[in-house]
C-alpha cells in the first residue's frame, strides 16, 4: 500500500485505500434513499436532496454531516456537496453528477491512476462550472 504522504512508511495505524470510503458511501446512499422515500410520500414532483460533511471544528477525527431537501434544482455545483434527485415519474433516486462536488482529501500524484478509463468527465465538468476549483 502506498500512503498519501510521500516518504511516509506504512504502519499498523494506516488504512488501505477504500477501507473507509466504500462503507461510508454505501451508508450515504442508503440514507439518501430512505429520506427520498419518506419525502416522496408527502411531496409531489421532483425534489433534490443535498448532503455535506466536513471535519468537526473541535473534535479530532469527527465529522459533522447535514442533509437538506429542496423543491428546486440547485443552479450550480457547490464544493463539498453531493446532490441527489428524486425522479417522481420513475420513483427513482439518482445522483446529479453535474451538481455534485464531494470534498475529498488531496492525494499524492503517485497514487492517482494514469489509466484513461479511470477519468470521470462529469466530475471535471462540474468542477469547472463551479468556478471554485482549479484543475491541474
Amino acid at each position: 500500500m502506498q500512503t498519501t504522504l510521500i516518504g511516509q512508511t506504512r504502519n499498523s495505524n494506516m488504512q488501505e485505500m477504500g477501507e473507509t470510503r466504500e462503507p461510508m458511501a454505501k451508508d450515504c446512499w442508503s440514507d439518501a434513499q430512505r429520506l427520498a422515500e419518506k419525502y416522496a410520500e408527502k411531496l409531489e414532483g421532483h425534489f433534490w436532496i443535498l448532503f455535506a460533511a466536513k471535519p468537526h471544528v473541535k473534535q479530532a477525527n469527527a465529522l459533522v454531516m447535514g442533509w437538506e431537501v429542496i423543491a428546486k434544482r440547485p443552479p450550480a455545483a457547490m464544493v463539498g456537496v453531493m446532490v441527489f434527485k428524486w425522479n417522481s415519474v420513475d420513483k427513482n433516486l439518482e445522483v446529479e453528477t453535474d451538481l455534485s462536488l464531494p470534498y475529498d482529501i488531496p492525494i499524492s500524484g503517485i497514487e492517482l491512476s494514469h489509466r484513461k478509463e479511470d477519468f470521470i468527465p462529469t466530475i471535471a465538468q462540474a468542477a469547472k462550472k463551479s468556478g471554485s476549483i482549479l484543475l491541474a
